[in-house]
């Protein structure tokens, strides 16, 4: 009886702790020039960096500004990255030089010039409840 106790105690606090360990992340985007297309946006791990989101969204671009909620996301290190597909064919689209034809925008403090890298990119959730607000 005492052991079943304790396992049933443990698997309390284990659920319990588990389930604080949870963020709502809220992402606003200002600056956005072109009230037309879709924003595509990623949310990485270090694992999966540019290559598969961990999550995402595809929300329409109806002003200037546009807020998202992502929940349910692990506490952890992510990157967040968008582009604002203007022509409607859900693609980051380049130039012939290799450049982005779309705007875009990451987190953290990455170098516009450069191909980003995820320890410039990520951000921290640490808390029940966050936000981050990214500039076009």
């Amino acid at each position: 009886m005492k052991t079943l106790f304790y396992m049933t105690l443990n698997l309390f606090l284990f659920l319990n702790l588990n389930a604080q360990e949870q963020t709502t992340q809220t992402i606003s985007f200002e600056g956005i020039s072109e009230q037309q297309g879709e924003l595509f946006i990623g949310i990485y791990q270090k694992d999966n960096f540019l290559r598969q989101p961990t999550t995402g969204k595809t929300i329409a671009v109806e002003g200037e500004t546009v807020d998202v909620t992502f929940e349910d996301l692990a506490y952890g290190e992510y990157a967040v990255s968008v582009f604002h597909d203007l022509n409607g064919n859900q693609q980051f689209d380049m130039d012939e030089y290799g450049a982005p034809a779309e705007p875009w925008v990451m987190s953290g403090n990455v170098n516009p010039n450069a191909m980003p890298v995820f320890e410039d990119a990520k951000i921290h959730l640490k808390e029940e409840t966050q936000s981050l607000t990214l500039s076009f």
